[in-house]
């Protein structure tokens, strides 16, 4: 008889379990690993994150979780154990996450080298939407130092005093981007700075006399890699665009990356970002290494 699949909600001793998951398939797809047990200990502690576990056999063979805002869509993110492919684990997490929150779209995201969870949303009527991308650069040869556009300085983030400031920043410069949705500021603090990896000395802010034009906000990768940079939040508020600062930051970044010892930074970006970040980056000399495709359905 086959070994019934249970969910079941995780606990903090999990989290080991679920960092297995997720690099047992991040590694047969990509043959790298994606996070650290800490950084799921994150996860499992943010109220607003719905977290749920399947077991076989009394072992964790896949991991999602889920989170809605606001009004809009749920946003699901799928991970199941390779071992575990065409065993009804992927199924049984989907229907535990869309569960959540019936009667409204259910977005999910998986690889698009991942055939167990694509089939898993093709037989529950998903359909492919968009894209995003990993893209990573590698420091072999020291980076172009940045060419500052006239009229702005460039410091580290300096604490308490500029959280506000900085909140304010990125909510504005993401407010055109696909299905924004404002963050209240507790939620982002909780973001922001309860990450395993967080690092105040990496974000940089470039002002523009007293006003804060554009942030860098950067950590170290999710498996605690301290060669592995990760640029977190790039945003240049409106007023400020067109002029280079985002390719500064972005490139004074890399500078600071490579001094403090990185090989490589990477980051995420929507596939089809209105201000043209893709084209950014791959002028900075990034690469897409991976690309994430995101379902949807009405559930």
């Amino acid at each position: 008889m086959a070994a019934e699949v249970v969910v079941r909600a995780p606990t903090e001793a999990d989290a080991a379990a679920v960092a297995d998951v997720c690099n047992e398939l991040s590694g047969t797809l990509y043959g790298v690993a994606d996070l650290s047990p800490e950084e799921v200990r994150y996860w499992l502690s943010l109220p607003e994150l719905g977290t749920v576990v399947a077991e076989r056999d009394g072992a964790v063979a896949g991991y999602a979780d889920f989170r809605r805002r606001g009004s809009g869509s749920i946003e699901i993110d799928l991970r199941v154990r390779p071992a575990a492919a065409g065993l009804g684990v992927a199924d049984a997490l989907l229907g535990a996450a869309e569960a959540f929150a019936p009667g409204t779209t259910g977005r999910c995201l998986v690889s698009e080298r991942d055939d167990e969870g694509r089939s898993a949303l093709g037989r529950r009527g998903y359909r492919l939407i968009r894209h995003s991308f990993y893209m990573q650069i590698e420091l072999s040869e020291p980076p172009e130092s940045p060419a500052w556009p006239p009229g702005f300085a460039v410091r580290r983030y300096a604490g308490p005093a500029d959280e506000r400031p900085v909140y304010a920043c990125q909510q504005e410069s993401f407010r055109d981007h696909w299905e924004f949705r404002a963050m209240p500021f507790e939620e982002w603090r909780r973001y922001s700075f309860g990450r395993p990896t967080f690092d105040p000395s990496l974000w940089w802010l470039a002002e523009s006399g007293d006003e804060l034009a554009g942030i860098c906000l950067n950590d170290w990768h999710a498996t605690g890699d301290r060669t592995f940079g990760w640029i977190g939040t790039l945003g240049v508020r409106k007023p400020w665009r067109g002029r280079g600062l985002g390719l500064a930051l972005l490139r004074h970044s890399f500078v600071d990356f490579a001094r403090l010892g990185a090989t490589r930074v990477g980051l995420t970006v929507d596939g089809e970002n209105t201000t043209g970040a893709v084209r950014l980056y791959e002028r900075a000399g990034m690469r897409q290494v991976r690309r994430v495709d995101i379902y949807e359905r009405t559930l």
